[in-house]
């Protein structure tokens, strides 16, 4: 009877220990990421200022990314013929890669508008200024022939994505998505 009893004993102490070095690793992994949540990033604009020191041309969009816990910008960069996507490491500002492709996208159907676009630093200050939050993606996209930028944040309140026309500045379309409920607030006041 004893036997049995250090067997049971024995083997409720290896389950219970197993149990909290799994915990252990668990919290060690969760302090990591916390560190590296803490840690200052570098900003839309500064992502961007490295990404053009490597190509030339417009900014197409930019987006925060994370992989395997490296946060990182993706910047997608177009000229004349070609397009770039270079990464850049979110808290150095390292450049992680740079691909290069030839550009096939609608910039070459209009080149007498591509000129006339507001900037991206301007797109993301209005929309910050639009719903508040900090931008987390943004794209230049074309919508039934109007060049917009479609811009996503975080706000106090939820996801929010912005539209805005391009070349005018004018704010088209906010969504404010708080927490699974949709809210589509139009903007078609100015109409």
């Amino acid at each position: 009877m004893k036997k049995k009893f250090i067997i049971g004993a024995v083997s409720a102490a290896v389950i219970l220990g197993g149990a909290v070095a799994a915990g252990a690793a668990k919290n060690e992994y969760s302090k990591a990421e916390l560190q590296n949540a803490n840690q200052k990033m570098i900003t839309h604009e500064e992502a961007i200022k490295i990404a053009l020191t490597k190509a030339e041309g417009h900014v197409e969009s930019i987006e925060l990314e994370k992989e395997s816990e490296k946060r990182y910008f993706e910047v997608e960069i177009e000229n004349k013929d070609k397009e770039f996507e270079i990464r850049i490491d979110a808290i150095t500002g390292e450049v992680l890669s740079v691909r290069e492709d030839l550009d096939d996208d609608f910039e070459k159907t209009d080149k007498s508008i591509s000129n006339n676009y507001i900037s991206i630093q301007k797109a993301i200050e209005i929309a910050e200024k639009e719903v508040g939050g900090k931008v987390t993606e943004i794209n230049r996209d074309e919508d039934d022939n109007q060049f917009i930028y479609e811009v996503e944040l975080k706000t106090s309140k939820g996801e929010a994505e912005v539209d805005i026309d391009a070349v005018t500045g004018k704010v088209l379309d906010v969504e404010i998505d708080d927490d699974g409920d949709d809210k589509n607030n139009d903007d078609d006041s100015d109409n």
